[in-house]
C-alpha cells in the first residue's frame, strides 16, 4: 500500500497530517461501531465496541504514515523498567479503588459490587473490559501521544491527548453542564495518571496504559456499576480522578526533593 509520507525524517507538517488522518479515521470507525452494536448481540455495559475505533485509526494512520509514525516512535526500554512501571500502575489504580471506597462511604453512596452486567457474569465482563482498554490505548497512548511528544513536551502531549480523549466520549456531553465538567476533569485526571507512567515503545507504552485503564473502569464499575456518569457517583470518581492524578504529577518532585537533601543530612553527621 502506497503512503503518504515524502521520506527522511518526520517534520512538523508530517506529524500534523498523520494526526488528523489518526482523529479522522477514529471518528469513522467510532460511528461505525456504533452503528453495529445494536446487531452485534453484545450489550454495550458489558462491550462498547466503539472502544476499538482508537485503534482502527490507529492502524489506518500506520498504514497511511509509516515513516512518520516509526520516525517519531519512542525508543524501547528495559523490560525491568516496563514491569516497574505496570507495577507502579497496579498501585495507583489500588489508591484510586480505595479513594472512591472511602469517598462512597462518607457519601451514603451503595457499591454496586461484582454483579452481573450486560448479561454477562462480573468474570467474563472483567476480561472484556481488558480487550476494550487495549483497544482504546493503542491509539491514545499507544499512537497520538507519541505523535504528539515528537513536536512538543511530554505534559503539552498528554494534555491534548487527554482533552482529545475526553470529547470522544459525546456522550458525557449530551446531558448537563455540570456532568460534562465532572467527566472532563475526571477524563483529563486519568490521562495525566496514564500519560505519566507510560514509557517506551508502543508495544510497551499499551501494556502499561491497557493495565491502568483496565483497573480504572473496573474500580469505577465497583463502584457505579453502569451509571458512571449519574450522581453523586461521578463527582466521587471525579475526586478521587484528581486526588491521584495529583499524587502521580507530584511524586517525582517529592522524590527528587528528597533526594537533594540526603547528602546533606549525612555530610552534617559526626
Amino acid at each position: 500500500m502506497r503512503t503518504l509520507d515524502t521520506g527522511g525524517s518526520p517534520t512538523a507538517a508530517s506529524i500534523r497530517a498523520a494526526v488528523g488522518v489518526y482523529l479522522l479515521a477514529t471518528l469513522v470507525a467510532s460511528m461505525f461501531f456504533l452503528a453495529v452494536q445494536p446487531h452485534s448481540g453484545i450489550h454495550p455495559a458489558a462491550l462498547s465496541l466503539v472502544q476499538f475505533a482508537p485503534a482502527v485509526g490507529a492502524l489506518v494512520t500506520w498504514l497511511l504514515f509509516r515513516r512518520t509514525v516509526s520516525g517519531s516512535r519512542p525508543t524501547a526500554v528495559p523490560s525491568r523498567r516496563v514491569g516497574l512501571r505496570v507495577v507502579a500502575m497496579v498501585v495507583v489504580c489500588v489508591g484510586f479503588g480505595l479513594l472512591i471506597t472511602v469517598a462512597a462511604a462518607v457519601s451514603g453512596i451503595a457499591p454496586v459490587g461484582t454483579a452481573a452486567v450486560g448479561g454477562v457474569p462480573f468474570a467474563v465482563f472483567v476480561l472484556l473490559q481488558l480487550l476494550g482498554a487495549a483497544g482504546e490505548e493503542i491509539g491514545w497512548r499507544g499512537l497520538l501521544q507519541p505523535l504528539l511528544e515528537s513536536r512538543t513536551t511530554n505534559l503539552a502531549a498528554i494534555t491534548i491527548t487527554g482533552a482529545t480523549w475526553a470529547l470522544w466520549h459525546v456522550q458525557a456531553f449530551t446531558s448537563d453542564p455540570a456532568t460534562a465538567c465532572y467527566f472532563t476533569l475526571s477524563t483529563m485526571s486519568f490521562a495525566l495518571v496514564l500519560g505519566t507512567l507510560t514509557i517506551g515503545t508502543l508495544g510497551q507504552r499499551v501494556l502499561i496504559a491497557t493495565t491502568g485503564h483496565w483497573l480504572i473502569n473496573i474500580a469505577c464499575y465497583l463502584l457505579a456499576g453502569d451509571n458512571t456518569l449519574h450522581h453523586p457517583q461521578l463527582p466521587v470518581i471525579t475526586l478521587a480522578a484528581l486526588l491521584t492524578a495529583t499524587a502521580v504529577a507530584t511524586y517525582p518532585l517529592a522524590r527528587r526533593r528528597i533526594r537533594s537533601h540526603r547528602p546533606l543530612a549525612q555530610t552534617s553527621r559526626p
